[in-house]
């Protein structure tokens, strides 16, 4: 069969990385380049700590998939260091946790862990940091044959027998035309990368810290591969009154992102040099909770969603294998209805 992949982000080349593997002649396409946009940057924080039990269990089933790529890597893409969360979510996303089986713990915080953190803390054994770039660059080698530059501005111009469109910002306009309601939305977000004053014995949990501050209503820091830490904040938009940056430029987004995080890291995280060594600035969808949404019209399979990279490898499969028996996604979580629109 021949399979058009449209956008080559973590989650496109994971589906055309399963495709060929189940003997497809696939051809992935991007209007950029690979692993740019959301996808871009060293890193990204895996958990299975999620507030749906049926998420927990897909990050479950996705830490085995991400194991499989470290051995074709030949070294681990997920740290071990595990993942911590502070704040109102913690008891919740613990109950969460316990209801899907999943090892944790709620209480105090890990010595290790970098910084402050107001408890209870709830305790991600299984969470770590992600070589989101190494991750990239085993895709990108295994499927150098089949990526082509090129944008897309009609899905109907393709010739294809099926469609994957993992486009990201670009996926709510290609999919319009089918029906498909995509949320176009965007809010842009900068995180910021800053080095340790001096290595740490261990290294301490990747931490998503949902205590709200006068500038940032939630805060997540994990390290890269490189050895620096990524800091990231999400900005209180006091023009609004909400907590979306949709209406502000990047230009204001990253001068207002670079004082706040700063001044966290100078208040909170005394363990680094408070200014910021490197920056890295996407646009996710204004509703950017976790979740992966779906959608079928024909032969074009659609997905969408939040915080998607630490599902990468196991959104591919279940993308790849519906391609390949001519089915729906198989849902991951219970806000993941999937939509059959027409065959």
């Amino acid at each position: 069969m021949r399979v058009t992949v449209v956008g080559a982000g973590i989650v496109g080349l994971a589906t055309a990385d399963a495709l060929v593997r189940r003997g497809h002649d696939v051809m992935v396409l991007d209007a950029v380049r690979p692993m740019g946009a959301r996808s871009a940057g060293a890193s990204r924080i895996f958990r299975l700590a999620h507030g749906d039990p049926a998420l927990v269990a897909a990050a479950d089933e996705a830490r085995g998939a991400w194991a499989e790529w470290s051995r074709r890597a030949g070294r681990e893409l997920v740290g071990t260091e595990g993942a911590v969360v502070s704040g109102p979510k913690a008891p919740a996303w613990a109950d969460a946790m316990a209801a899907a089986g999943a090892e944790h713990t709620l209480g105090d915080p890990p010595a290790a862990l970098l910084g402050t953190a107001e408890g209870p803390v709830l305790v991600d054994p299984a969470g770590g940091a992600v070589d989101l770039a190494g991750a990239g660059r085993l895709l990108l080698e295994a499927l150098r044959p089949h990526l082509r530059p090129g944008r897309v501005v009609d899905l109907d111009e393709l010739d294809a027998d099926a469609v994957v469109v993992t486009a990201g910002a670009g996926t709510p306009d290609l999919v319009a035309p089918l029906g498909v309601d995509v949320p176009a939305a965007l809010r842009h977000h900068v995180r910021f990368s800053f080095r340790p004053r001096a290595a740490p014995a261990d290294v301490p949990p990747a931490h998503i810290d949902g205590v709200a501050g006068p500038q940032l209503t939630s805060t997540y820091q994990h390290r890269t591969p490189e050895g620096t830490w990524a800091v990231g904040g999400h900005l209180v938009d006091e023009d609004a009154g909400s907590t979306t940056t949709a209406d502000h430029t990047l230009d204001e987004v990253r001068a207002r992102s670079r004082a706040a995080v700063s001044a966290h890291v100078a208040e909170r995280l005394p363990e680094l040099d408070p200014e910021p060594v490197g920056e890295l600035a996407c646009a996710p969808a204004v509703v950017d909770d976790d979740g992966v949404a779906t959608a079928r019209v024909g032969k074009v399979y659609v997905l969408w969603g939040g915080n998607l990279a630490k599902f990468a490898p196991l959104l591919g499969e279940r993308l790849a294998e519906a391609v390949h028996t001519d089915g729906v996604v198989h849902p991951i979580g219970t806000p993941t209805d999937v939509s059959d629109h027409g065959r």
